[in-house]
């Protein structure tokens, strides 16, 4: 790459498409600087257990994706950091910037382990067993600042006196991939979330069920730690409602069909249940993967929304009022667990639009490309609904437009 044709390029967001469009676009042969307000690179993605259709795990490509990342010298990371000013000045991008360092450094951290085991209040822990680099960090809201962990870290990596750090760059151009977010859903109450400890989002559910999360990949109830009969997966819970999200959240159907498929394979007894209003499996191999019979059983799809989950006295379950339209009968189903999908959005939808700096955006939050030149390149969920494999090919079509409009200029 000529270096009169190299740009540099600030994106915001670490997750799957901001990775993704660093990789490309440092390939190419130009600067980037990656910046992802949590300590750890991966987003929502670091959290999954499997990826649909193939069934992969997820950490596995991600694991190898951040390495990549790390070790371009073309790449600068700047996790625990927040932009906090945009503003074009002579046909580039001037940004503002913001780090928290966190209390534990991962570049010093060897991941002994030793600062966890002096903790009295459990307020070390590791954000994930797959994380890289592997680190621990400090819960500050429930640490005592006692200051033992410093004592025992064989690496001085522990300082609870790091202050903010300040930095202001110029870059060509901004690509938003800062990922989404699960919308909360008290406006909605007939869901019952809150209300019963079985009763959880989607994304609650995969911390609870992840082969890499506290329950080693078994499937129990929250309230008494036993294997559930049956499950609930309630589709467009949010989603397609004027109350909340006037959109098809895009990942949720398949999503469930992940998650139910796997919860009959982990255990062939428990009985999985999607309710939703239309099947909507977009993508190569995805209507198969609905079809599928695990264990010799296939999850049941009923089309129908359910007016009003709720739980039964003595918590002996979670009763399911709802309409099959495919029978045009009225019914009421009692379930061990509720998972519910849809409430997802971007994570621009409320902090970002507070501030002077953020992209134009859309009513729904999604990033507005017509709008101005600090909103012109975004990918994944910052520009519209959008599951992994949607989220890494708009990546990849953010960094090429990123290219050419340096080349034009």
């Amino acid at each position: 790459m000529n270096s009169a044709n190299a740009s540099s390029v600030l994106i915001i967001g670490g997750g799957v498409a901001g990775i993704g469009a660093a990789l490309d676009l440092a390939c190419c042969g130009h600067a980037v600087h990656l910046v992802e307000k949590e300590q750890i690179l991966g987003g929502q993605v670091a959290r999954l257990d499997k990826l649909y259709p193939t069934d992969h795990c997820a950490f596995c490509p991600l694991w190898t994706d951040i390495k990549k990342l790390r070790d371009n010298p073309l790449v600068t990371v700047h996790t625990s950091t927040e932009v906090k000013e945009l503003k074009r000045e002579g046909g580039r991008v001037h940004a503002a910037m913001v780090k928290k360092p966190p209390v534990i450094d991962e570049g010093l951290c060897v991941f002994c382990g030793r600062c966890a085991g002096v903790c009295t209040e459990a307020a070390i822990e590791t954000p994930g067993e797959h994380v890289y680099p592997p680190t621990y960090l400090v819960r500050e809201e429930i640490c005592n600042r006692c200051e033992e962990c410093v004592k025992a870290c064989p690496t001085k990596a522990i300082d609870f006196q790091r202050r903010e750090e300040k930095s202001e760059l110029m870059f060509d151009d901004v690509i938003w991939a800062s990922g989404f977010m699960e919308v909360d859903l008290s406006p909605l109450p007939e869901f019952g979330l809150g209300k019963h400890p079985d009763i959880m989002t989607a994304m609650e559910f995969e911390d609870w069920t992840g082969e890499a999360g506290v329950n080693r990949g078994a499937i129990i109830k929250k309230s008494n730690s036993i294997a559930p009969r049956n499950i609930a997966f309630i589709q467009c819970a949010g989603a397609r409602d004027q109350r909340l999200l006037s959109y098809c959240s895009a990942v949720c159907c398949m999503h469930a069909l992940k998650q139910a498929q796997w919860s009959i394979r982990r255990n062939p007894v428990i009985q999985c249940v999607v309710f939703y209003t239309d099947l909507r499996t977009v993508g190569r191999d995805y209507y198969d993967y609905s079809q599928r019979e695990i264990s010799g059983s296939r999850v049941r799809l009923i089309r129908g929304r359910p007016s009003h989950i709720y739980p039964l006295p003595g918590r002996d379950g979670i009763a399911i009022k709802f309409e099959n339209t495919m029978t045009q009968k009225r019914e009421i189903w009692k379930f061990d667990m509720v998972v519910l999908n849809g409430n997802i959005g971007s994570s621009l939808r409320k902090k970002d639009q507070e501030k002077h700096f953020s992209p134009v955006l859309s009513g729904e939050g999604f990033v507005n490309a017509a709008s101005d030149d600090i909103s012109r390149f975004s990918c994944g969920f910052s520009a519209a609904p959008a599951d992994v494999a949607e989220s890494v090919i708009q990546a990849s079509s953010a960094a090429v437009r990123a290219i050419l409009a340096k080349r034009k200029s």
